[in-house]
């Protein structure tokens, strides 16, 4: 990828984010560098805006065996994101090796959070700087694609905070060292509405969206020097999520009092919904040259999935149906089989200890005729692994699967020479027959939003807010089962109708489902889990929903079994094995914050329970 930095735009990123806030434009004279230098002209201006891509973080390459599967979906050895976070010890995530903060090099350097106060100065610099009157040399457009992108990567970067920590400032000026307004408790009125706390900070991220989209393209133009930026249908995306997350009962909870669904939010969420829906599919046909076609939908066909995560000829990973991501610029080698990089590696495949899918969430994925997995079916090999919904196989390489010229052992034996905690490995994130003795030129990475994900939450907040599945409310253009079964069926399983029978009355055990849950909820968030696995959303979800403490005290599950001479599985030796207990307890529904900021101000106190 090809962005506009230039050698002048790095130096400046240094001067101005390595001093003071007082002196923050105080440029030192030996840089001989001004201010109209930096903001006078579109490139040098994009060069300076373009720190805040450069900052995104992807949640499975990050750093050393980190990623964001905390919620109980992944086991890893210790001493490292998942084995943490599956102890409820976000403690660790937020100052050592996590996602959150740390890197094995620098535990304070690399975080989802550690640049968040500097980015969010360097949008309201740019907003500032957009109305001084220092840009001279830029077009109308070009002046709107630098204010579009600062109103969504303020928006973005508080949407990724406050779903952690909950209700915080929402900061849109430049503070100086002498004025500084950060109340982490307010509200805000608006459209006769008062909204507190971090529902107040939801509606200040949507305003942000709703302004990015009005200045973004849909299409960027010359994609090879704008390739990665957000867009039109970005914007539109978050802003339906940030609705969905306001919307639900645990951040309702904290704005109001009520520990269940806001249904006026969520109609926002879902006309919202519609909206970047229907702008997706107009699009459709306008993908760049080379980059798979999605369908009538929007969507990737199920032949091209693997290109929204991984590629092997030294392109980025992506299809139209990948509405935002970090850029990957590492190939090859270091991106299969170095530890910063391959956080599900195993060690047959990749030569690296990580993280891969707990039993509990492999039994997430149904039958191929959409009943749900049943633990009895681990004793029969004839549909144990063969006869499971596509995207079993699509996430995950079983034992005695052939990858290039190895062909895995998962056995007990196995798994203990491997340092391995349970009989798979994910595979979601690698192109076919990559190995570490076969990397070619191979990359990856996690969508940071997928119109899939789309889709699931408009089923989520007409049902929700209906009680109904099959109805289209006013205004809107399809039922909750319409747009579940697009994912659904993209996928070869069976519809919502051929479906819902299988969930009435039956969670799966050791889950945070509950046999009152209507049979379509049960479906639905399902379908989350199954579509979105190891994408940093389960534990996105599970905590929003309140849902998370139900999981508490559930032993995390491996299945083990010994093999004879020719590998094949004894199955007389095949059984589940407890791992260990997970635990979430009520502080888990929010991240603890670092001590510096509660000491910053006596009206920012810690999270409850940290």
């Amino acid at each position: 990828m090809k962005r506009n930095i230039t050698i002048i735009s790095l130096f400046l990123m240094m001067v101005l984010l390595m001093v003071s806030c007082k002196d923050y434009l105080n440029i030192p004279p030996e840089a001989d560098i001004s201010e109209e230098q930096i903001f006078g002209t579109y490139a040098s201006f994009q060069g300076f805006q373009d720190q805040l891509l450069n900052n995104l973080v992807d949640y499975n390459n990050h750093g050393a065996r980190v990623t964001h599967s905390v919620g109980g979906e992944a086991l890893s050895p210790s001493a490292q994101t998942v084995y943490n976070g599956n102890l409820g010890n976000y403690m660790y995530m937020l100052t050592n090796r996590g996602i959150y903060c740390g890197a094995e090099s620098n535990m304070m350097s690399a975080g989802l959070y550690t640049s968040m106060w500097q980015n969010i100065r360097i949008c309201n610099m740019c907003l500032e700087k957009l109305k001084s009157g220092l840009l001279t040399d830029a077009t109308d457009e070009q002046r709107d694609w630098l204010k579009g992108q600062a109103f969504f990567f303020r928006a973005y970067y508080n949407y990724e905070f406050v779903r952690s920590f909950g209700t915080m400032p929402y900061v849109d000026q430049v503070f100086t060292a002498e004025e500084q307004n950060m109340k982490r408790h307010w509200t805000y009125e608006k459209d006769g509405k008062t909204y507190k706390d971090v529902q107040a900070v939801f509606e200040k991220i949507v305003e942000d969206f709703d302004a990015a989209a009005e200045l973004l393209p849909a299409n960027w133009p010359s994609p090879n020097i704008n390739w990665g930026r957000p867009s039109k249908l970005a914007a539109l995306g978050f802003k339906a999520k940030a609705l969905q997350f306001s919307a639900s009962p645990l951040f309702n909870e904290q704005a109001t009092g009520v520990a269940d669904y806001d249904k006026d939010l969520l109609n926002r969420c879902a006309v919202a919904c519609k909206e970047a829906i229907d702008l997706a599919v107009s699009l459709v046909g306008t993908q760049p040259a080379g980059m798979p076609a999605a369908d009538a939908d929007g969507l990737t066909q199920w032949a091209n999935m693997r290109t929204a995560f991984a590629t092997v000829d030294g392109t980025q990973p992506y299809t139209p149906e990948v509405l935002f991501h970090r850029t990957v610029d590492r190939f090859g080698a270091p991106i299969v089989s170095q530890s910063t990089a391959r956080n599900y590696g195993q060690n047959q495949l990749t030569g690296q200890k990580a993280a891969m899918g707990s039993q509990n969430y492999l039994d997430k994925f149904e039958m191929k005729d959409g009943s749900r997995y049943s633990v009895l079916y681990d004793k029969l090999p004839a549909i144990r692994w063969t006869n499971r919904d596509n995207r079993f196989k699509f996430n995950f390489y079983m034992h005695g699967d052939k990858v290039d010229k190895i062909t895995l052992n998962f056995s007990a034996a196995q798994l203990s020479t491997d340092g391995a905690q349970n009989s798979n490995a994910v595979r979601k994130f690698l192109c076919d027959n990559i190995t570490k003795n076969n990397p070619g030129n191979s990359t990856f990475c996690t969508p940071l939003l997928r119109l899939a994900d789309i889709y699931l939450t408009y089923a989520e907040a007409v049902f929700e807010s209906t009680g109904s599945y099959n109805t289209i409310p006013a205004g809107l253009s399809m039922t909750a089962e319409d747009a579940v079964n697009k994912i659904r069926l993209r996928a070869g399983q069976p519809n919502v109708a051929a479906t819902l029978s299988f969930y009435s009355n039956n969670p799966l055990p050791g889950s945070c489902e509950l046999a009152s849950d209507p049979a379509f909820r049960l479906l639905y968030r399902n379908e989350r889990a199954v579509e979105l696995a190891y994408e940093g959303v389960y534990w996105f979800d599970i905590r929003r929903w309140k849902r998370g403490k139900l999981q508490d005290g559930v032993q995390l599950q491996a299945l083990t079994f010994d093999v004879n001479s020719s590998k094949a599985i004894i199955e007389s030796t095949l059984k589940r094995v407890d791992v260990a207990a997970y635990v979430f307890k009520d502080q888990h529904y929010w991240m603890p914050f670092d001590p510096s900021l509660t000491r910053f101000t006596t009206e920012w106190e810690q999270n409850p329970g940290w």
